[in-house]
């Protein structure tokens, strides 16, 4: 892991200095090159960033490296606002831009940055369209089935090809009951390099898929079965510690890491929280619980109210296993780095 953490290391510098070295000149460089860089910098940077928040690696003992890669994208973010306010009709700024945003967990700015892509280029360069969508879904997940869902299948006609627009498109497809469709993106994404995360999972909505077949409605919703009664306590000695305003994350995870299998967001008023955790909170259809074998349940109180855990945040976390359901209890008494 410290070769790997090296490694990352070596592309996040890397990438810094692809991103800083044209925004920092003064002479105005060829357009394309500056194109070239900054897509050539924000893929490294961005994985690592997004790996940081997804992997199962306990990276709190290691923060100190993603501390300082997303000092240094605030940096470059401010630095790209610096010459967008200048040159607005970079619609490659522009992307740059809601994308750092995107991996800083800034949702609001991505959604500006984007939807200022989309305008510049009259809504017909896909990565702006899927970006545009995507940062609309993450402010409401509602318009999954709204916005979202208009301009998932916009960037699919523009490049039937990209990556997100398929991932996008399947789950979008899969909600309107449209299961050979999401079949057919979710097969043409396979053929994409993606975390093998990713991977594993799109291989089980596959395989889900297989079975549904023939059924008129995809079964989104679990029986009783797959639903886990949770309630959340505050250690005393982190009470000072929390915000008037606190946003409480109760996550499922796979024992063995992974990404969040399903998620639950709310406002904390008083403590404890009691809540009920159900497939119906699955991140991706036709997950269940259940089936997902032993748990590692965590419930997190974000600080900055975005999903991504940061540092400050508080947390605590314990296993669960459906072969002994109960109900169980969470105590948030650790302080993530």
């Amino acid at each position: 892991m410290t070769a790997f953490i090296a490694i990352a290391a070596l592309f996040v510098a890397m990438a810094i200095g692809l991103v800083t070295w044209p925004l920092l000149r003064r002479a105005e460089g060829s357009r394309s090159a500056v194109s070239a860089a900054t897509f050539a910098a924000v893929l490294p940077l961005a994985a690592f960033l997004v790996y940081f928040s997804l992997s199962n690696w306990d990276w709190r003992g290691s923060a100190g490296a993603p501390a300082a890669a997303e000092h240094d994208l605030r940096r470059i973010v401010t630095q790209l606002q610096e010459k967008l306010a200048r040159q607005p009709e970079d619609a490659q700024g522009w992307k740059l831009l809601g994308r750092s945003a995107t991996v800083l967990g800034d949702y609001a700015l991505a959604r500006k940055a984007f939807g200022e892509a989309y305008t510049r280029t009259r809504g017909s360069d896909a990565d702006a369209v899927v970006g545009y969508a995507e940062s609309i879904v993450l402010l409401d997940e509602r318009e999954i089935d709204g916005q979202a869902a208009v301009l998932f299948e916009r960037a699919l006609e523009l490049q039937p090809n990209n990556a997100r627009a398929l991932w996008y498109g399947g789950i979008v497809a899969y909600r309107r009951g449209e299961l050979k469709l999401a079949q057919q993106r979710w097969v043409e994404l396979q053929d994409h390099q993606i975390p093998p995360d990713l991977r594993q999972i799109l291989a089980e909505r596959l395989a889900e898929l297989e079975r549904s077949q023939g059924s008129p409605e995809p079964k989104v919703v679990a029986a009783q079965g797959g639903t886990i009664d949770v309630t959340v306590a505050i250690d005393p000695a982190m009470a000072a510690r929390m915000p008037a305003d606190a946003t409480l994350f109760v996550i499922a995870r796979r024992g063995s890491g992974g990404p969040p299998l399903a998620v639950q967001r709310r406002p904390v008023g008083t403590w404890p929280v009691s809540l009920r955790l159900s497939d119906a909170d699955a991140m991706l259809p036709g997950i269940t619980l259940a089936g997902a074998g032993p748990l590692t349940l965590i419930a997190r109180v974000s600080l900055s109210g975005q999903p991504v855990a940061a540092s400050g945040d508080l947390f605590g976390e314990v296993g669960y296993d459906f072969a002994s359901a109960h109900p169980v209890s969470i105590t948030i008494n650790r302080i993530v780095p």
